[in-house]
């Protein structure tokens, strides 16, 4: 079973989403109505998933809200109850990965917390893909920078200062990049060809 954390004040609505949670194959973990302490608690657990509602003490819920949504450590959903659904748009805004208003059903709980899963999922993987592009834009940068710099300083042509830096990349059995960069600090230079 998957874990969650249930982070509310209102004693029937904690009730009413444990007994759901179990339907989606999740189990209940620990329940407080702190806000301090729910990031406590994520951080010790770990869950698979986190169910807030909107009226923590300590932290504000939207504070909250926003650590839990940096910090990336799970899906999150808002649960409101009747008197908070004025709060959906800032709910919406600080990117709940779904939310629940209240009355619920449990086939809407059910779809909620997979919605929220897959979501989560998706920003998980765009994060993962932005990174590589972003490592893989330095690495051109890196190169393109030490092919200038063998153009412009030894004389070499295009083909030759990238075909130099790859000889050296294979023979050294380092990348591309850190023999981009050890020409950049003057760490090793090719000896022109003509």
């Amino acid at each position: 079973m998957k874990r969650a954390i249930l982070v509310s004040g209102k004693a029937s609505l904690n009730q009413e989403i444990k007994s759901m949670l179990p339907l989606a194959s999740y189990q209940v973990l620990a329940t407080t109505d702190n806000g301090m302490e729910a990031l406590r608690l994520a951080h010790r657990f770990e869950p698979d998933l986190i169910i807030m509602g909107w009226n923590l003490r300590g932290l504000s819920s939207s504070d909250v809200l926003q650590n839990l949504i940096v910090q990336h450590l799970c899906p999150i959903i808002v649960a409101l109850s009747q008197e908070e659904h004025h709060v959906l748009s800032e709910v919406i805004n600080e990117d709940a990965h779904n939310v629940l208003l209240y009355p619920w059903r449990v086939h809407e709980m059910v779809a909620a917390i997979q919605l929220a899963e897959h979501r989560y999922t998706r920003e998980s993987e765009n994060s993962q893909q932005i990174q590589r592009l972003e490592e893989e834009l330095k690495t051109r940068k890196f190169i393109f920078q030490a092919m200038l710099y063998l153009i412009q300083q030894q004389g070499f042509t295009e083909q030759s200062a990238y075909a130099a830096l790859r000889r050296q990349a294979m023979s050294s059995r380092k990348s591309l990049r850190v023999v981009a960069q050890d020409v950049l600090k003057g760490l090793w230079l090719p000896e022109r060809v003509e």
